[in-house]
């Protein structure tokens, strides 16, 4: 088995050293089987991409691995190779300066050529990648090195927002603990509820407030009612969590017109209840 290694690798770029040379040239040469496989195409960032474990390059250029990760780099930095990092697999290694000399089927690629066949000699109408010009090839190859460098800031932002909504929502669940006095397994149905969006973390717990808030108006009156909407004191809302999904789920099933009104008229009644089975005396006409 042979292996091309261009000669303006050695003298028209940037790329330095035999094992640097030698690395791109292996990944190069796998490429060209991926671009005529499916199986190797990435929809979602519109290229073709190998898989190529450290190992087996170390094994070929004889050194070690820890070589081959600094080569690796070194092609990242100088825009020779973006590696998409997969979850329990194999990166994924793109070349966004490859440049395929064989005619191929994949979707990209067919629609550059066909776009340029019809400016092509006719005994020269093969569609391959050599008949095109190095502006073409560069402008191709930039196109999807454009695409794929914006997929990944897209994915940057992305786990960025996740990492703020997980700050936000741990910082607003600790509050619920310490300052609101919920207990943890109400904070983690609250959470589960609001499908760990804080927005919508924010929206329930406030409504419990808000519904804890009018019973407290209404007994004001009525003595022990203070203990009796302490969730530290009262001993009802130690099932407290089940309650509140029994309400929220019960509201979703129903297919109510107005949700949020349905669990915030339950959680009031939900208080009142509270109240009533907690003081001595007969409060159903204060709040009932």
């Amino acid at each position: 088995m042979f292996i091309k290694v261009e000669m303006d690798y050695f003298k028209g770029s940037n790329l330095k050293g035999a094992n640097e040379i030698l690395t791109y040239s292996l990944l190069c040469d796998r490429m060209k089987a991926s671009k005529n496989n499916k199986d190797f195409f990435d929809k979602k960032f519109g290229d073709s991409y190998i898989i190529f474990k450290r190992e087996e390059l170390a094994e070929y250029l004889d050194v070690t691995v820890k070589t081959i990760t600094k080569i690796l780099k070194s092609l990242v930095k100088k825009g020779y190779l973006i590696v998409k990092h997969q979850f329990n697999a194999a990166s994924k290694l793109f070349l966004p300066k490859f440049e395929n000399e064989k005619s191929t089927s994949m979707p990209v690629k067919e629609e550059i050529t066909s776009s340029f066949g019809k400016n092509l000699p006719s005994n020269k109408s093969t569609l391959t990648d050599k008949y095109i010009t190095d502006d073409t090839r560069d402008t191709c190859s930039e196109i999807n090195s454009k695409k794929i460098v914006a997929i990944t800031q897209k994915e940057k932002q992305a786990a960025k927002q996740k990492k703020l909504n997980e700050l936000e929502i741990n910082a607003l669940s600790n509050s619920l603990e310490t300052k609101a006095g919920f207990s943890k397994r109400t904070v983690n149905m609250l959470k589960a509820l609001s499908f760990n969006d804080p927005k919508k973390l924010y929206q329930l717990s406030g409504m419990v407030f808000k519904a804890k808030n009018v019973v407290k108006k209404q007994a004001r009156n009525v003595i022990n009612s203070q203990l009796a909407l302490s969730f530290e004191i009262n001993n009802r809302y130690e099932n407290m969590a089940v309650d509140i999904q029994r309400i929220v789920m019960t509201a979703n099933r129903s297919k109510r017109s107005n949700v949020e009104g349905y669990i915030f008229s339950s959680l009031v009644n939900y208080f009142q209840e509270a109240v009533n089975d907690y003081c001595i005396h007969d409060v159903q006409s204060v709040i009932g």
